[in-house]
């Protein structure tokens, strides 16, 4: 099954994002973004795997900034994902 990661440049913004998924019926898991994800090579992302569209309109709502979003496949591979 598909996950879907949303990249954040602080851990504060991630578990902010985290919380709200969560609160609407989101499960959601926060993990450091793999190198090569990250434009500069840190930050953190938030796991989960239903719902994208909904969760990326939450973000927007909420003012909560975000990076880019990837799909991990079942393989492991991550690729952006096409919204």
């Amino acid at each position: 099954m598909t996950q879907f990661w949303i990249l954040f440049r602080s851990l504060t913004h991630a578990q902010r994002a985290a919380g709200l998924l969560e609160r609407r019926g989101i499960t959601a898991t926060i993990a450091r973004a793999p190198q090569g994800l990250s434009p500069k090579g840190c930050g953190y992302a938030v796991l989960f795997r239903k719902r994208i569209n909904e969760a990326l309109r939450l973000l927007e709502e909420n003012k909560i900034p975000f990076g880019q979003v990837f799909e991990r496949r079942e393989s492991g591979e991550f690729r952006e994902a096409r919204l």
